[in-house]
């Protein structure tokens, strides 16, 4: 994909090079690291959408930086090796990469690799729900505030998709209480309110005028507008 911006993480000059020169020519921007430590920095600052990132480096190697780097981004990440061990694919899969090339590898094969990676968040994309600075997934079950994730249990992701569906109606209690927990529940309604105290908590920040949620009085519950 042309434009596309793209980290390329390793010691090895000549690999680094090569991959710089032929990514470029491909469209991509293109930034280097030569270690873990410049890595972070890199992706802190280049804000990548991709992240080719090799095993063996100095001071952080690749699977010792892979829970760091996910602390901060969440750009796929393909992982470069000279080892063909299925060890180290496992160790790296597990620790949060999302593909495994090894060298020597034809560039072609990575390219391939890369456009199939950036491919996956635009099909994700056409799921998203948008309202202000905040966005869920209900496929993946993901929100977010901004680009921070937020952690939110089964019921709350639930009660905040009622929502995020439909931004503009206010709903009452009993319909979210019959939408959320269902016609089975043996609780009452004060369940919502006790849910909504929770997603308050999560979603709003300090200092804010209003909640991203917001009670009507004799009415219920809506997001703000």
């Amino acid at each position: 994909m042309p434009n596309a911006r793209v980290a390329v993480i390793d010691d090895d000059r000549m690999v680094r090079e090569m991959l710089e020169l032929g990514l470029s020519r491909e469209g991509y921007e293109v930034r280097t690291a030569t270690d873990g430590l410049a890595a972070l920095d890199l992706v802190k600052i280049f804000d990548p959408e991709l992240i080719v990132l090799d095993i063996m480096m100095p001071k952080i190697d690749g699977v010792t930086l892979l829970p760091r780097l996910r602390e901060i981004t969440q750009a796929p990440i393909l992982m470069l090796t000279a080892k063909g061990g299925t060890e180290d694919k496992v160790r790296s899969l597990s620790s949060g990469a999302d593909d495994y090339l090894v060298k020597p590898f034809v560039f072609e094969e990575l390219i391939a690799r890369l456009q199939a990676k950036l491919r996956r968040p635009q099909l994700i994309e056409e799921n998203v729900l948008r309202w202000h600075d905040i966005s869920i997934n209900p496929a993946t079950r993901e929100a977010w505030r901004g680009k921070e994730p937020l952690e939110l249990t089964q019921r709350e992701f639930d009660l905040l998709e009622v929502f995020m569906r439909e931004p503009r109606r206010v709903f009452s209690k009993d319909h979210l209480l019959e939408i959320v927990w269902g016609h089975d529940f043996e609780g009452g309604p004060n369940i919502v309110e006790t849910y909504i105290s929770y997603l308050r908590a999560k979603i709003d920040r300090p200092g804010e005028p209003g909640s991203f949620i917001r009670t009507v009085r004799g009415v219920g519950y809506g997001l703000s507008q």
